[in-house]
């Protein structure tokens, strides 16, 4: 299955280049692979050049994050059709977890603990320029309830109980808890109906 992050290394744009290489080496072996050791290797710089654009590794790292939450964010909103409200929650959801399946290192590292620090520093799920895939999901509930396909309720609320799930249903794909590869259309189909079903009620 092809990966959605792509390398290219530009060194006419350096900091751009490091933030490319440093989500290949990421997404390949995890977040603690990435060290600016490897990093000079792989572009082809010097540490003294690194250090012309970033500060120190963890300045790296939560520019490398909010690309990260950015790729993501891209990848689920760009995929909505914007024809039927309900299909675009539901191919919202879908493309969410399909981020995750295709870079599990990439959505380990934008939501795990081993950099969580640097990811509330540089993503407040509260601003939509941070958050934008939440605010977009906020924005089709809220649709949904003006057009009475789900109850009028706390759109903050519902987003995150629809976020839930799908992170849930992420995690336990990525990680091997749960062998449904074959059927996870099924799964998702369930999983979606039976949230949709529930904030008819």
């Amino acid at each position: 299955m092809k990966n959605t992050i792509e390398p290219t290394y530009h060194h006419g744009d350096l900091k751009n280049s490091l933030i490319v290489a440093a989500l290949e080496m990421i997404e390949k072996d995890g977040v603690n692979s990435m060290t600016l050791r490897e990093l000079t290797k792989k572009v082809g710089a010097s540490r003294s050049a690194i250090y012309r654009h970033f500060s120190s590794k963890n300045e790296l790292l939560k520019s490398i994050i909010k690309e990260a939450i950015k790729k993501l964010d891209e990848y689920t909103i760009t995929s909505i059709p914007t024809t039927n409200i309900l299909d675009d929650l539901y191919i919202m959801g879908k493309s969410y977890i399909n981020f995750a399946i295709k870079n599990p290192n990439i959505y380990r590292m934008i939501f795990g603990n081993e950099a969580r620090k640097q990811r509330e520093e540089v993503c407040d799920i509260y601003d939509a320029n941070d958050a934008a895939g939440f605010h977009k999901l906020i924005e089709l509930i809220k649709l949904a309830q003006e057009t009475n396909l789900i109850k009028k309720d706390d759109a903050m609320m519902q987003a995150t109980v629809i976020w839930s799930t799908m992170h849930g249903l992420s995690n336990l794909l990525i990680d091997g808890h749960i062998h449904i590869q074959d059927n996870f259309e099924t799964l998702y189909d369930l999983s979606f109906n039976t949230l949709i079903t529930g904030m008819k009620a």
